[in-house]
């Protein structure tokens, strides 16, 4: 079976989406949900699977959340920590 390779912002290379990961983001960077990559296609799909209704979606977009698409390497630099508790990003709120 043939595998999908995506060119992914920063990346010198396609690589296969099967080692990248979905990251829903929000405003500040703050990553709140992760995927693996094959689970969905399109950056608005997995949107989609992170967040089903399309009110909230939508309000996610005005304020700022982002879905992006992550080589393992980029998801341990900007994402791990978020999901660790260590990120920069909740302690400049706190």
């Amino acid at each position: 079976m043939p595998e999908l390779m995506v060119q992914i912002e920063g990346q010198s290379a396609p690589v296969r989406l099967a080692d990248c990961f979905w990251v829903l983001t929000d405003g500040r960077g703050c990553a709140f949900g992760s995927m693996v990559g094959y689970s969905a296609a399109t950056e608005e799909a997995a949107h989609r699977d992170f967040t089903p209704r399309t009110r909230d979606r939508d309000r996610q977009t005005r304020q700022g959340w982002r879905v992006r698409l992550l080589s393992k390497d980029q998801w341990r630099h900007d994402a791990e920590g978020c999901f660790l508790g260590q990120c920069q990003h909740r302690r400049t709120t706190a």
